[in-house]
């Protein structure tokens, strides 16, 4: 496991073990003595869903998948059928695509999941949370994008979706305060390694689990800033214009700022 992943991970658990503060740059001895079982949770998958292929409008159209074989599917294999999707495949995490700039990015995606079959297996399952957290592990380790004629492309494994995922409506409602914290920790280490518009999107689980606290600070000088648009939310300037429908570089900087406040809070200091 990479070294900066050691930091992470080190950190969260000497605080939910001890409720110590933890500072980052500290030496990473503690991960030794401790177990981290969400490294290389689905190391072998085998009974997700195979889709057809070609995927045409008509198969889309009339392909269903038995409720008998999404109950009877590991929970790994329900988290690769949902990834997987090849409805998905060009719109990931964003599921409808709107003419309308300003449609409600993040309610569309929260209603999608909510209603998609897959989805709501999954996060039923005990394990729901290590195998979505080794998922995330995964790509923060893997550090890689693709570059086609020096246009940066999404990286592998469709982080974007992921962080969706972990900080949707189910995922929040299904996961305790330290695990909550933990997110916090990965969102804003996958921050320094993320490019391009990738390095954004993190910024929806920690305004997700911020939202989740009603983490004053936040609430009071951001939440009233915030607003959904196509690709998730996006931030009203000091002048209350919207200049996109994205989050900015400014945009995440301000967010990051809270949420290290937030952590600091927790007796978790991040430099």
């Amino acid at each position: 496991m990479k070294k900066s992943i050691k930091f992470v991970l080190s950190a969260f658990f000497a605080f939910m073990l001890n409720g110590c503060t933890v500072n980052m740059d500290e030496s990473d001895d503690l991960f030794e003595q401790l177990s981290i079982t969400y490294q290389n949770v689905c190391q072998s998958v085998t009974d997700a869903v195979q889709y057809p292929e070609p995927w045409t409008i008509d198969i889309e159209r009339t392909f269903v998948i038995p409720n008998e074989t999404i109950h009877s599917m590991s929970t790994c294999g329900l988290l690769e059928t949902l990834l997987k999707n090849p409805s998905y495949s060009e719109l990931q995490p964003w599921l409808s695509v709107s003419s309308n700039m300003f449609a409600p990015g993040v309610t569309m995606f929260n209603n999608a999941l909510i209603s998609n079959k897959v989805a709501v297996e999954f996060f039923k399952r005990d394990d729901f949370y290590p195998v979505l957290v080794s998922k995330y592990l995964s790509i923060i380790e893997d550090k890689g994008y693709h570059i086609d004629d020096g246009v940066v492309l999404v990286s592998p494994g469709n982080p974007a979706y992921i962080e969706m995922i972990l900080a949707s409506d189910m995922c929040m409602s299904l996961t305790n305060e330290k695990e909550k914290i933990q997110l916090m920790v990965l969102a804003l280490e996958r921050t320094k390694h993320a490019v391009d518009n990738e390095n954004t999107t993190p910024c929806h689980i920690m305004i997700a689990i911020m939202k989740s606290y009603q983490y004053a600070p936040f609430m009071n000088d951001i939440e009233p800033r915030l607003t959904e648009a196509t690709y998730g939310y996006t931030m009203l300037d000091n002048d209350g214009q919207i200049n996109g429908n994205i989050l900015f570089s400014h945009h995440r900087d301000i967010i990051i700022k809270y949420s290290k406040q937030f952590l600091n809070e927790q007796k978790i200091i991040i430099p």
